[in-house]
């Protein structure tokens, strides 16, 4: 399995594995404002160019997501995101209380309208399994 390092920096990584049409990104502190958006729009744009249909979001590290943040991405990065064509994306639960709040009220304010599967884990590797397992379950779950 080949992995790709798309880019790296103090904040977050971003990784391609271009022969299961997965993007990973690691979120290595907690961030927001500038640095929040730009890397969800640096994902989007090898999403985009990568013609990539699998997200792994690791959250683990991230912290609290500032209201605004959450505004900008269900308004502006969200549309953007299915525009791209994304089929799953499976979540790593942050450690932070208030994160794992902000993902779930964004989730659940998208989850009717978007054309793509969710599923929350605790465990990278297993979150990894679903993306790549056909026969799962398509609804929004927890794991």
């Amino acid at each position: 399995m080949m992995i790709q390092v798309e880019h790296e920096d103090e904040d977050t990584r971003i990784e391609v594995l271009p022969d299961q049409r997965l993007v990973r990104l690691t979120w290595k502190r907690p961030v927001s404002g500038a640095m929040y958006r730009g890397s969800l729009l640096r994902l989007l744009n090898t999403v985009t160019l990568r013609h990539l249909k699998h997200w792994l979001s690791d959250g683990r590290r991230m912290g609290p997501i500032l209201y605004a943040d959450q505004a900008w991405t269900l308004e502006e990065f969200v549309p953007q995101l299915v525009k791209a064509g994304v089929e799953r994306i499976a979540i790593v639960s942050s450690e932070d209380v208030l994160n794992q709040i902000a993902v779930d009220r964004m989730v659940s304010a998208t989850a009717a309208v978007v054309p793509y599967n969710i599923a929350f884990f605790q465990d990278p590797s297993i979150a990894q399994l679903w993306l790549m397992d056909k026969g799962s379950s398509p609804a929004i779950a927890g794991a």
